[in-house]
């Protein structure tokens, strides 16, 4: 089989042998790709000396298909969003976008506007940290919209309430939030399965104009609290906890 050429983001990497390397991309035209490069490590090797997260460049691949696993020939880096590793809260946000981008999308599923959204964010959160987590909700939103996995936010009340209840189980906001368990991580020991999440009505209209694909001026507080959100319904519907949850919900603390 022919090599085919792509652009990606480097999402995980694990070392494989001494000078070989497993790799989790997310490619512009093939979607998440998990893909072993034998040699990476080593000098001279044609892997602009290795994957590390976060990193943009184009990568030779070799698809087999009675395999998951694709065959890595070559790696030319075009940017390695170093800024972003110079302030530790953008680099948090970074992670978790890579994590719940990982567990959310399917292998060999292409997205090209969740692609082109990635680079969005790595892009603003490496020229303007301060901005990270609007960015970051953002391309979640987007994230969300083009899965089919966002909530319904539609409140079953007055939309002058000032908060609101949302229970994960359901996708959906309750009328009251007055006995909710109040968590951002959906996994911990108060979130059972009949738990809700308590939200506040500035949150749910900044979320609205997120889900139209909108960049609401909001406070950072309500910007905070709307990623947080995000993050948690993105986490809940994966089943899976990301590794960088409690960096993020300390970086994003109000």
């Amino acid at each position: 089989m022919g090599v085919t050429h792509d652009q990606a983001v480097c999402l995980r990497h694990r070392e494989w042998s001494e000078t070989s390397q497993t790799v989790l991309l997310f490619t512009q035209r093939h979607g998440i790709v998990r893909g072993l490069a034998k040699g990476s490590r080593r000098e001279r090797a044609a892997f602009s000396g290795g994957f590390e997260l976060l990193q943009l460049g184009e990568v030779g691949l070799i698809l087999k298909p009675d395999s998951d696993l694709a065959l890595l020939t070559e790696w030319d880096l075009l940017n390695p969003h170093s800024a972003i590793r110079l302030d530790h809260r953008a680099f948090v946000l970074a992670l978790v976008a890579a994590e719940l981008t990982a567990s959310v999308l399917a292998v060999h599923d292409p997205h090209p506007e969740i692609f082109d959204g990635l680079l969005t964010l790595l892009d603003a959160a490496s020229g303007a940290p301060a901005e990270s987590p609007h960015a970051l909700a953002v391309y979640l939103a987007g994230l969300l919209r083009d899965t089919g996995q966002w909530p319904q936010l539609t409140a079953p009340t007055a939309r002058d309430a000032d908060a609101f209840a949302f229970n994960p189980a359901r996708g959906r906001l309750e009328a009251d939030a007055a006995n909710s368990i109040a968590s951002s991580d959906p996994f911990d020991p108060g979130s059972r399965h009949d738990a809700v999440w308590p939200i506040r009505s500035q949150t749910v209209r900044y979320l609205d104009q997120l889900e139209q694909a909108g960049h609401p001026a909001a406070e950072r507080a309500t910007v905070l609290r709307g990623v947080r959100f995000l993050t948690a319904w993105l986490a809940y519907r994966a089943g899976r906890r990301p590794h960088s949850l409690k960096s993020f919900l300390r970086v994003t603390s109000d």
